[in-house]
């Protein structure tokens, strides 16, 4: 059977396109790969047009008169060599792929939703619980809860994340809904981390209000979760600026031109202030202030949207535990 749930892509050729063809639309305008455009082709209705007007002479949206009516259809299935006509209008319908959309199990919980269009849906995550089901917390993670919601609202929609947070850190996550709209976040995700700033409690008394980390960061030997600054690491490069000085702690700006696996929590160790709560990496620190999970928090993100190309800029408070020590 035929999935029955698609993102359906509009594109209306301009006098400027000259001889396009179907494959160049779906390619260059609409940027979809190869093996995606190979896969609208399966669908009968996957690759469709709308005739537009005669003498067309700029810009406009494809008549709908009968005279544009073929086989008393208004749309018709086109091939990827098929030159499209000034006023024509493209139609692609990207089909969803289902058989793993029961891989994650709904289940009730509440979501801050900081931003959702058809495409995308961004959520403020709390500390404290992971992003993805794993043997702990097969019910509770942030996707069992963003399931739940798709099935509450009525959304058809397999639950795609877009670049994660560690599970003590807070903050914005990025999840797409459909396969085009994954697929283009996902080439966004090379430079994301440039487009994303970070929020930390840490610990001592800063002697620089600002700097950058440069050292390269491996998994430590033996362990399965623990990072350690070490020559032999891949490249890391953290910036941060001490935006309040408090007795014994700071709150501290921090944006990465790399994203490794606890990179801030590792480099603010490194220097000497390590993260209060941070178990891993704080542990000499004598006074937490209360904190029970490293106090990092994704507040800020800016991103395009990947169908329309809109900037897309989301902020997001400090959660509470944060909160109230600053």
């Amino acid at each position: 059977m035929k999935e029955d749930v698609y993102r359906e892509l509009h594109y209306i050729v301009n006098i400027d396109d000259g001889n396009i063809t179907a494959g160049e639309i779906m390619r260059e305008k609409l940027f979809l790969s190869s093996r995606e455009m190979s896969r609208c082709k399966q669908f009968e209705d996957g690759v469709m047009c709308k005739p537009g007007v005669k003498d067309f002479d700029g810009p406009a949206l494809a008549a709908t008169n009968e005279n544009n009516l073929i086989n008393g259809k208004l749309l018709y299935p086109v091939r990827l060599i098929d030159v499209l006509n000034p006023g024509d209008e493209l139609i692609v319908r990207i089909y969803e792929d289902n058989d793993n959309a029961g891989d994650i199990v709904p289940a009730d919980g509440l979501l801050d939703i900081s931003y959702e269009d058809e495409d995308l849906i961004i959520i403020n995550k709390p500390g404290d619980m992971v992003v993805h089901p794993s043997y702990a917390h097969y019910m509770d993670s942030l996707s069992n809860y963003l399931a739940g919601y798709y099935e509450k609202t009525g959304q058809k929609h397999v639950v795609r994340t877009v670049g994660r947070l560690d599970r003590e850190t807070s903050g914005l996550v990025i999840f797409a809904k459909n396969r085009h709209s994954a697929a283009l976040l996902s080439k966004q995700k090379e430079n994301m981390s440039r487009r994303k700033e970070y929020l930390a409690l840490c610990s001592g008394v800063f002697e620089d209000n600002s700097g950058t980390i440069n050292a390269p960061i491996r998994r430590m030997p033996d362990e399965r979760m623990i990072r350690q600054v070490h020559p032999e690491g891949k490249e890391a490069i953290t910036h941060y600026k001490v935006e309040k000085q408090f007795e014994d702690y700071a709150l501290v700006r921090l944006l990465l031109d790399t994203g490794r696996t606890h990179q801030i929590r590792v480099h603010m160790s490194y220097i000497g202030h390590p993260l209060l709560g941070d178990n891993f990496y704080g542990k000499e620190i004598t006074d937490n202030h209360g904190l029970d999970r490293a106090a990092l928090h994704a507040g800020h993100m800016e991103l395009l949207q990947p169908i329309t190309g809109e900037k897309i800029v989301i902020d997001a408070e400090l959660p509470e535990d944060m909160k109230k020590l600053v």
